[in-house]
Order: structure tokens, then C-alpha cells, then sequence
């Protein structure tokens, strides 16, 4: 019975985590640049890019939202 409780609670947190993982990826998915037309040529992407204001990361170079206050991919602080 104790085993059957043990797996039932692992199992319980694998689909939280599954759940939580497509959200976030949910959320990723709606930024302004995937939304682009896939007909969109290269130049129109690239200046759409560069009119969203961006930050780098001094660790490690990522693009972050201006808004962002730590790294999406090395949960580095961003200089303001």
C-alpha cells in the first residue's frame, strides 16, 4: 500500500511539472517575434527585431526583453 502511495504522489508531481513546462512554453510562444508572417522576408524580420528594445546578458550573451530584471537562460541579474 505504501509503494502504491509512492508512486502515485511521483506520478502526481511528473504531471504538475509537464503542465507547468507547457505553460511556459505556451508563453514563449506568444512574444511578438513568433508572431511574424511566415511569408515575412529575412530584412523584415531582422528590422523588426531590432526596433524591440533588447538586453544582453554580461554572462552570457542571451537576448532578454528590456522589461527583465535576470537572464531567460542563466538566471544572470541584468544591468538596468
Amino acid at each position: 500500500m505504501e509503494w502504491g502511495l509512492f508512486v502515485l504522489a511521483v506520478l502526481l508531481v511528473a504531471a504538475l511539472q509537464f503542465a507547468v513546462w507547457r505553460r511556459l512554453q505556451s508563453e514563449d510562444a506568444g512574444t511578438p517575434e513568433s508572431g511574424l508572417a511566415e511569408s515575412a522576408s529575412p530584412a523584415d524580420v531582422a528590422s523588426s527585431q531590432s526596433n524591440a528594445s533588447v538586453l544582453l546578458c554580461p554572462a552570457c550573451g542571451a537576448e532578454n526583453d528590456a522589461d527583465y530584471r535576470f537572464c531567460r537562460e542563466c538566471v544572470a541579474q541584468l544591468q538596468p
